[in-house]
């Protein structure tokens, strides 16, 4: 068994977030669900942080952890970042045109992709209308309040003349 870890304000793996907005690997349609994993708790709040845009002072204060127990007999693809091109990390158009496909062709529950923030730290996608997805199961959601340290910018120094 492994675990798996995502931050959401929903305790569910149904994906719907997939069918509103445009994510590193899928673009966003109608029916088209995905649910981004990460290995440890940590990625998975690393790559949030990495989404956040705005103001610190309106970021939230709280985040939803939710542990995923995963069964080892999930089928999985995989994508490693040496079959990507070089910039990868920048290409949208990439990365989004790879699990596009992934999706359509529906061969796995679980695709394995680096993290763009982490490259040595692996995320997974999981396609909920996969038959494996229903083995996948939340053990709990807890909420955990941020560190308001992550959110702490340092004024800027004047420069110039």
């Amino acid at each position: 068994m492994r675990v798996l870890w995502r931050i959401s304000n929903r305790c569910d793996l149904e994906g719907l977030g997939g069918e509103r907005t445009d994510g590193r690997w899928h673009t966003a349609a109608r029916g088209k669900r995905i649910v981004y994993l990460s290995e440890h708790p940590a990625l998975a709040l690393v790559e949030v942080l990495a989404n956040l845009k705005g103001e610190p002072s309106l970021f939230p204060d709280a985040y939803q952890l939710v542990k995923t127990a995963v069964p080892n007999a999930i089928s999985a693809d995989t994508v490693s970042a040496a079959a990507l091109l070089h910039d990868w990390r920048t290409n949208l158009a990439q990365t989004q045109s790879i699990g596009d496909a992934w999706l359509a062709a529906n061969t796995s529950a679980l695709l394995t992709v680096p993290s763009v923030p982490a490259p040595e730290s692996t995320n997974f996608l999981l396609n909920p209308r996969n038959s494996d997805a229903r083995h996948l199961a939340i053990e709990w959601c807890k909420w955990i309040k941020y560190d308001k340290r992550l959110f702490h910018l340092s004024p800027r120094t004047a420069v110039g003349p």
